[in-house]
């Protein structure tokens, strides 16, 4: 959890986890885990809490993808899509900001290859971007927990302006690319 931070887990009922995230003593996130009847279906309600803005109330739902019974097993998030369905991005003083409106996310990152935290209920603990100009329109992103690369891409603004391609991909796993076009509204 990294330095000054807690997460207290109580198990409310058979089929529900309360989860409650703090760093130096203050609350940072309250998290609601709830199993289906049947335990194939995970839904989970996250609340974060800043001291410099809005709570921000988000929620995912995952399938099992393995396991039998109980919380335990591996499941697939299937509303990253949802999260990240819109894009906004703005470019102040040589700071790239890239936001997710309807997942809380946003990131503030200088075009130096700095790391920049990422902010956001569903955002890992240490996850930065670092983010270099790749050409006229491009720009190479490199995604980061506690100074480990997870996954690189490119994000590129078409020749007119209209879209902006997305496109990552595990650094062992070069073939194995995902891509997100977003058309300019």
């Amino acid at each position: 959890m990294g330095n000054n931070r807690t997460q207290a887990c109580v198990r409310s009922s058979a089929t529900v986890l309360d989860l409650t995230r703090k760093e130096n003593g203050v609350k940072t996130s309250a998290h609601r885990w709830e199993l289906s009847a049947g335990g194939k279906v995970l839904t989970s309600t996250v609340t974060a809490f800043r001291p410099s803005g809005p709570v921000i109330t988000g929620q995912f739902v995952a399938w099992r993808n393995s396991g039998s019974n109980d919380f335990a097993g591996q499941w697939q998030d299937t509303s990253y899509l949802q999260r990240h369905d819109e894009m906004t991005l703005r470019l102040d003083n040589r700071v790239l900001h890239i936001s997710y409106a309807r997942g809380g996310e946003y990131v503030d990152a200088p075009l130096d290859g700095v790391d920049a935290a990422v902010h956001g209920p569903y955002v890992l603990e240490s996850v930065t971007y670092s983010i270099k100009p790749a050409g006229q329109r491009k720009f190479l992103i490199l995604t980061k927990r506690n100074g480990k690369v997870l996954t690189q891409g490119f994000l590129e603004v078409s020749n007119d302006g209209r879209a902006v391609t997305d496109s990552w991909w595990n650094p062992d796993k070069p073939a194995a690319k995902s891509t997100l076009v977003y058309d300019k509204k």
